[in-house]
């Protein structure tokens, strides 16, 4: 479970430096290095980029800290998460950039994992710790 919650607090992390990047809070060469990396550029980063990045992040990494804790809300909130996850980086691959697709490995991953580990726990209520 450690080492799910850190990669998750890991990828949170990166979330939010990307979110931060598309507001210019890191610089306007940054924001703009970012823009024009994308396929499809988007002329308003807020809503397609921004918010989602900040949510998956903070999100994220509530999580994490839940998994860390051994919270059965920590498992399920990172199931859920990531699923939403998958989601979103299927719409970003259709609509903005083919690369999102890399941004489903981490989340699929700990699905799998964790449901895996739902599955094999001794515990009354299925969850892992």
């Amino acid at each position: 479970m450690i080492v799910v919650a850190m990669a998750a607090m890991a990828q949170s992390a990166l979330r939010l430096y990307f979110g931060l990047a598309t507001t210019g809070a890191l610089g306007s060469d940054m924001k703009a290095q970012l823009t024009t990396l994308l396929e499809n550029p988007v002329t308003d980063p807020l809503l397609p980029l921004t918010i989602p990045f900040f949510l998956l992040g903070v999100f994220g990494i509530v999580t994490a800290i839940g998994l860390l804790a051994g919270r059965s809300w920590g498992v399920y909130g990172t199931i859920a998460l990531s699923v939403v996850t998958i989601f979103y980086d299927i719409w970003a691959m259709a609509a903005i950039q083919c690369t999102a697709v890399m941004g489903m490995v981490l989340p699929a991953i700990f699905i799998i994992y964790l449901m895996i580990a739902n599955y094999r726990s001794p515990r009354a209520g299925g969850m892992a710790a």
